[in-house]
């Protein structure tokens, strides 16, 4: 792998970010939860040394302030936490814990500010996304094989089969790769590759977010002015997926009934605005029982786990996120996206191959991410906002 992305005496921190995501994709688990000294583990404290790193020679300049500001509220969340909750123990620990989404979102922020000065860097860093989303489908070819040779009686179609989190994440972005850069038969077999691969890892969202990033190719590929009538006919073709029985298994009806109490606390206990902090259960006692009740699913009674209800966000990482600091705040997160729904529905489709790669890419992660914890935990955050930063820096510095 051509590592030009980290070659550079003077980004200890971006190298450190490389190494990270590499070892990810690599080792997953494995790397993300190797404990230096409990609490803390290597993947943090390299994060930090780089956040670290960053912060020494950051600008006084902070680019994308709605961004600076919801960091903000979430650390005044977090003090609030701490200080009044009056929580002990295990709890006391669950508000660090639950923070830690923001914390990598803290981290990423500032190393972005630091590093996407220059059209130069940016240019590296979709570079790198481009190498990391190859080798994730050849490792994941590789893996299948060793899983294949090592377990007998293996099949593909029986539970979990992927490399790693971020192999997964690096796989969705290879399929926007493919649609943009390839063509002919070549990209037909590549993309075709991509939906078996994906629907073979274990997720039906992942084999959901590359057939959304196809779809999008698809649409934006009409006239403005066609695309409200091609947006009937995209509904109907998602329709006709989530109909699959992976989309209507007891985990998406689990999903379905947790998303929606997670929207009834945000928009009719805390008014779009509020959020409940951290350290705070993500669902009531009743809620639980509810569940059991009604899917039989028993993984957050009290007496099977005391701490489920904690340790389990409702499968959304953005529903987390409006959980812990409510909706309206959120909107501050993801205003740097605006044009992405200017793309969707008033710009013909750009002309710049790398801008478009980046825009089928954070769609498609977007869309993993809904589906599944990513942001909230290390073997997969950091990739998601390398794509995020890499495109709104895109955005704001090369358009």
């Amino acid at each position: 792998m051509n590592l030009n992305f980290i070659k550079n005496k003077n980004s200890i921190e971006i190298t450190l970010v490389a190494v990270l995501i590499i070892c990810l994709l690599l080792f997953d688990r494995a790397f993300s939860k190797l404990s230096i000294k409990e609490p803390l583990y290597l993947h943090d404290f390299l994060l930090l040394i780089a956040t670290f790193f960053s912060l020494n020679k950051l600008s006084i300049r902070i680019r994308f302030p709605t961004i600076f500001h919801f960091i903000l509220i979430a650390i005044i969340y977090l003090i609030i936490s701490i200080v009044f909750f009056g929580l002990e123990g295990d709890y006391f620990l669950m508000i660090f814990r639950q923070f830690f989404l923001f914390f990598y979102l803290t981290c990423s922020y500032i190393i972005a500010n630091k590093f996407f000065r220059t059209e130069n860097n940016i240019d590296k860093s979709v570079e790198f996304i481009k190498k990391i989303a190859f080798w994730s489908l050849v490792l994941q070819l590789f893996y299948f094989v060793y899983l294949y040779v090592t377990i007998e009686g293996y099949s593909p179609i029986k539970g979990y089969s992927y490399l790693s989190a971020l192999g997964v994440m690096g796989i969705i972005t290879y399929a926007a790769y493919t649609l943009v850069f390839f063509q002919g038969l070549k990209k037909q077999l590549i993309f075709l590759l991509l939906i078996v691969v994906s629907a073979l890892l274990g997720h039906a969202s992942s084999f959901f977010a590359v057939f959304v990033i196809l779809l999008s190719n698809f649409y934006i590929s009409f006239k403005p002015k066609v695309r409200f009538i091609v947006i009937g006919i995209i509904l109907l073709l998602v329709i006709i997926v989530i109909q699959l029985p992976q989309f209507n298994d007891k985990n998406a009806s689990w999903r379905i009934l947790y998303w929606g109490e997670i929207f009834r606390q945000s928009i009719v206990d805390n008014y779009l605005v509020l959020g409940n902090g951290f350290g705070k259960p993500y669902v009531s006692l009743e809620f639980t029982d509810y569940l059991y009740e009604n899917l039989n699913s028993h993984n957050m009674l009290e007496n099977y786990n005391s701490m489920a209800r904690w340790e389990s966000p409702p499968h959304n990482s953005f529903l987390t996120i409006i959980f812990h600091v409510g909706f309206i705040p959120f909107l501050l997160l993801v205003w740097p996206l605006k044009k992405i729904l200017i793309q969707l529905f008033l710009k013909r489709k750009s002309e710049d191959k790398n801008k478009l790669f980046l825009f089928y890419t954070i769609i498609g992660l977007i869309v993993w991410s809904s589906f599944n914890v990513i942001l909230e935990l290390p073997h997969s955050a950091i990739f998601f906002w390398l794509i995020f930063f890499t495109y709104i820096f895109y955005d704001k510095i090369k358009a």
